[in-house]
């Protein structure tokens, strides 16, 4: 078939009194699959059951009529992989003549803006054991390393290279030569050493301004703040995250920190208080050296103080005696202390009125009076409860 899908014919000259004889390829190949499909012993039913052409015969026609195309693309396709496979391996490196190293350098651009990066890199062809050390290019603001990097590889007939890649920008306006003069030293483990030239390389380095300017010009649109202002809502959040890290730890202190509570101690009760000032008034010795009036004073007191505190009687305009004898017709004191407290107030009326001289005897059994007054007047603890369960 022809680009306009016109059947594609052949002219053979010389036929039919010198006119060309048109044969259409497209009928003859028809007519071959027609002719092998329609055979009655190859393909029976002609070719609809065949287990050679499927039941579809469309699909065996499309095949016949596409098979000369695939032929084609299979030819095609093994003539390229043949060329492909078939190409030059490059030659191995070598050392030109009487050298024994060569260097030889590359730069990105030649011609740069003011603070543009550029790479160079720089290799050196030698012999395999040879150190190489390279020179630097910097030189102040005129070349700028930013940085740089080194690496050998080796090759075949004891041949290495050792590269060195420097990433360097310029902040001056003028035609550089990298380091100029400067040479690159080579070593041999057996301490031979000798060195080449660096490379020639140039660079420019031109103004960003066009022609005729002076002034840089103005920025397209407004430059930002540096540093930038913190946002609103990073000062409030650090504020919050930093009051709660104080509370954790102000609580932490207050949960770990071991405190002391005060306890009051219990009051003393009234008997406790007598005793111990009777016996702090025996202590005295005014018994064995009959001091007698300081002696019933203070003992007149600790009764009296005993009582109101006891029995809660209180009497301020009273004397000791007359509060002594008010107590003795209270409904508060038992009938069986009555007679104690009229005993020791009977002594002690003697002494301070009637100027009676009373013996040691007699100034004991007083003491002994109040003591027993205290002791049987002591309020009785009450009874605890049976355990449940128990009868008592």
């Amino acid at each position: 078939m022809n680009p306009r899908g016109q059947p594609l014919k052949y002219n053979i000259s010389g036929r039919q009194r010198g006119q060309p004889l048109t044969i259409n390829i497209s009928t003859v190949w028809k007519k071959v699959f027609h002719s092998v499909e329609n055979g009655p012993k190859q393909f029976p039913y002609r070719g609809k059951t065949s287990p050679i052409f499927p039941p579809c015969g469309k699909k065996v026609s499309m095949v016949w009529k596409t098979a000369p195309r695939l032929l084609t693309a299979i030819v095609l396709l093994a003539v390229a992989l043949l060329t492909g496979c078939s190409r030059s391996v490059p030659p191995a490196r070598t050392l030109p003549a009487g050298k024994d190293a060569v260097a030889t350098a590359t730069l990105s651009t030649n011609r740069i803006h003011i603070g543009d990066p550029v790479r160079l890199d720089v290799r050196v062809l030698h012999r395999e054991g040879v150190s190489v050390e390279f020179p630097s290019v910097a030189k102040s603001k005129d070349i700028i390393v930013r940085d740089h990097a080194t690496a050998t590889a080796a090759l075949a007939n004891d041949l290495a290279t050792t590269d060195q890649t420097i990433h360097f920008t310029s902040m001056t306006i003028t035609n550089h030569i990298l380091a100029d003069g400067a040479t690159i030293s080579l070593a041999t483990p057996e301490g031979l050493s000798w060195t080449v030239p660096f490379p020639f390389v140039s660079l420019e380095v031109v103004s960003a301004l066009a022609p005729g300017e002076t002034d840089p010009r103005p920025p397209k649109r407004a430059l930002a703040r540096w540093p930038a202002p913190l946002s609103r809502w990073i000062g409030v959040t650090l504020a919050g995250l930093i009051l709660l890290v104080a509370a954790g730890v102000i609580l932490y202190r207050v949960l770990t920190t071991p405190r002391t509570f005060l306890h009051m101690p219990p009051a003393i009760p009234p008997h406790q208080t007598a005793l111990d000032a009777i016996a702090a008034l025996r202590a005295k010795g005014w018994i064995e050296a009959r001091t007698i009036e300081p002696f019933y004073v203070d003992l007149s007191a600790i009764a009296r103080r005993y009582l109101e505190a006891r029995f809660g009687l209180r009497a301020p305009e009273r004397t000791t005696e007359e509060f002594i004898r008010d107590a003795l017709t209270a409904r508060t004191l038992p009938p069986s202390h009555r007679e104690l407290v009229a005993g020791f107030l009977e002594q002690s009326d003697l002494v301070k009125f009637a100027r009676h001289a009373p013996g040691r005897d007699d100034m004991r059994h007083a003491l002994d009076s109040a003591t027993r007054l205290v002791q049987e007047t002591i309020p009785q603890a009450p009874a605890s409860p049976p355990p449940p369960g128990r009868v008592p």
